[in-house]
């Protein structure tokens, strides 16, 4: 069976490849590392061939070999082409030019392929990207500083990547579709068999307006060990992960794990002592694991995106300042600028200037002016 539909968003597919990165995908279980090395070293086809061959790979081979044999057919790869598109799940693999490059130094534990529900194109609006991860039965302050924090990384044009659980995931997935910006929900099961059940609605929506993605096949449930595995991804393709609220024994801890190993920054929001459900992000900053987000206002600081706008302030001059006052997001004149500002003409022209070498106000090139979202 032609794999073309599920590919329909691609160009170029050898399609021999695809159908043997998609029986891989039946056989193992996410992140197998014999698999990946075996992969990696012969090609999925020949990889492929040695399997089903048993070829006398060594000992760590023939056990992997005896592991994944319940679960072989001939006609695996088709089985799995006629579920995906019965509900129209879309396939991307490794060698695709949107294949997003960070999920590559999980090594031989990379995803084979990916599955996706969703516009292929958000996938090159990747490389700004948070993680937001934390407890499930998430409180009152949980929920504000998740939803504070996703609002301003829409606002920084950053992606929003959680897991699309109850408590914190939502949350945070949520308040990036309100704000109008990108989120990604990397699902624990197959993307036809969607969990929680209780955030279809919220699903539905990512799949419409963001992306939903998954490396599991086809019809594949949600295990606790699919759980664990797929943090590594939510870690992976974020350039930092955030834990707003989480308690002792959180699942969101096993993510931090995972971005510490790839050298990925973490940090935590402190909670009150007091609350359970803070302590997972109290003992993260007390053990040195995650870097304290006092103010979530630092987090575009700490990645690098904006200045520290003390310090800058601290350089400018007064019609700087002045000007800087008077601007809003929207375009304005000059006149309406002379007015809020308080300057003359000339003095208001110099120190737009002034701001405009450093990056601080935009202009239409027509004589409005407006502040630059970005600095």
């Amino acid at each position: 069976m032609s794999s073309k539909s599920i590919r329909r968003d691609f160009d170029a597919t050898d399609f021999e490849i695809a159908k043997a990165l998609i029986t891989w995908n039946a056989l193992i279980e996410p992140g197998d590392r014999v698999a990946g090395e075996l992969i990696r070293t012969l090609g999925p086809i020949d990889a492929l061939e040695a399997f089903i061959s048993r070829r006398d790979l060594g000992e760590e081979a023939r056990d992997a070999f005896a592991r994944w044999a319940p679960r072989y057919s001939d006609s695996l790869a088709d089985e799995k082409i006629a579920q995906a598109k019965k509900n129209d799940l879309k396939l991307l693999l490794p060698s695709d030019s949107l294949w997003p490059a960070l999920l590559n130094d999980l090594g031989h534990h990379s995803p084979l392929v990916l599955w996706y529900r969703g516009n292929s194109n958000h996938l090159q609006d990747l490389g700004r990207s948070v993680g937001i991860v934390g407890s499930r039965n998430a409180t009152h302050y949980g929920h504000r500083v998740t939803s504070d924090l996703a609002a301003l990384l829409i606002q920084e044009d950053a992606a929003v990547i959680s897991g699309g659980a109850l408590g914190i995931d939502s949350v945070a997935h949520r308040t990036a579709l309100q704000c109008g910006g990108l989120t990604v929900a990397f699902m624990a099961g197959a993307l036809d068999c969607p969990y929680p059940a209780g955030n279809l609605s919220l699903f539905d929506q990512i799949s419409h307006r963001g992306l939903l993605l998954s490396e599991m096949t086809p019809g594949s449930r949600p295990t606790r060990w699919r759980f664990l595995q797929r943090n590594r991804l939510i870690a992976a393709l974020s350039a930092a992960t955030v834990v707003t609220e989480a308690g002792w024994r959180s699942g969101s801890i096993n993510t931090v794990n995972h971005a510490l190993e790839l050298n990925r920054p973490v940090f935590a929001i402190p909670g009150p002592i007091t609350s359970p459900a803070s302590a997972g992000c109290n003992r993260l900053i007390r053990d040195s694991q995650a870097a304290i987000l006092l103010d979530i206002a630092d987090l575009p600081i700490e990645m690098g995106w904006r200045g520290d706008s003390e310090a800058e302030l601290a350089g400018l001059g007064t019609f700087d300042l002045r000007t800087l006052d008077a601007l809003t997001p929207g375009y304005q004149s000059t006149e309406q600028l002379v007015v809020a500002s308080g300057l003359t003409l000339s003095e208001l022209r110099m120190a737009l200037g002034s701001l405009k070498l450093l990056g601080k106000v935009d202009s239409d090139g027509s004589g409005l002016w407006r502040l630059n979202n970005r600095k």
